[in-house]
């Protein structure tokens, strides 16, 4: 799936040497929230992620994904770069493994400071990953995927008092194009923006982050209105999406 990868990076490393450009991989992964500044253990991979929210539901996410379909860095002059998606949109199942990372896009950047990336979660459509330069990414189901933005099914349970549980199936989801914007002003190791500087030794990285388990925060399954909350739900992801500068989630 990487020969794409291996052919830009040739690519770069030779305009490098001219200082003209690095090529820099744009990757996701996504995780638990943090406990005692810990990352939880919410499930092994393939399997269910189980959570209790802030309002002592205990979740159980069986099913699910988020697409990601977009991303571009800005510099701080306000300069574009698109980053290129070379096996199509990106279904990144809330079952794969936590804290791994994948490699989803590449961008050949000019020597700059740069301030913001711009995701884009969007639509899943074959049709955009059947054009991919190469072998697009797996898909499990693709009549599930497919038109949907982000996807979260499973149940919710809570004692009821009287020995009893209360459980609530739940299927929420969007189909909105979702743009989030990602500060990288002060994302390097010193406090400042992301740099390139014509010089890395190493091949610059950026991970995108999802904490799934926070899209569940302050929702009461007994009253929960599915119509409201896929409508906010956009909001709830932008919410809960950041980033960091290279690979290493701990």
């Amino acid at each position: 799936m990487r020969s794409v990868f291996w052919i830009l990076l040739g690519a770069s490393l030779s305009t490098a040497c001219d200082g003209k450009s690095i090529l820099t991989v744009i990757n996701a992964a996504h995780h638990g929230t943090r406990v005692d500044g810990k990352l939880p253990d919410l499930g092994d991979t393939d399997k269910a992620r189980v959570f209790v929210n802030d309002q002592g539901w205990t979740v159980t996410l069986s099913a699910g994904f988020v697409v990601t379909a977009f991303a571009q860095l800005e510099t701080c002059d306000g300069e574009t770069i698109e980053v290129g998606t070379p096996f199509g949109p990106y279904p990144e199942y809330w079952s794969e493994q936590d804290k791994n990372v994948t490699d989803f896009g590449f961008a050949d950047l000019p020597e700059a400071t740069y301030c913001k990336l711009i995701l884009e979660y969007g639509r899943y459509q074959s049709s955009v990953a059947g054009m991919a330069e190469d072998t697009p990414f797996p898909v499990k189901d693709v009549t599930e995927v497919e038109g949907r933005t982000v996807l979260l099914a499973g149940y919710a349970e809570k004692d009821d008092g009287m020995g009893g549980s209360i459980t609530h199936n739940f299927v929420l989801e969007s189909d909105q194009t979702i743009r989030v914007p990602l500060d990288l002003s002060k994302i390097s190791p010193s406090g400042g923006a992301f740099t390139i500087t014509g010089d890395e030794n190493a091949t610059p990285n950026l991970t995108i982050l999802k904490t799934y388990d926070a899209l569940f925060q302050g929702v009461d399954f007994a009253s929960l209105d599915t119509d409201a909350f896929n409508k906010a739900l956009p909001e709830r992801l932008i919410a809960n999406t950041s980033i960091i500068s290279g690979t290493a989630i701990y």
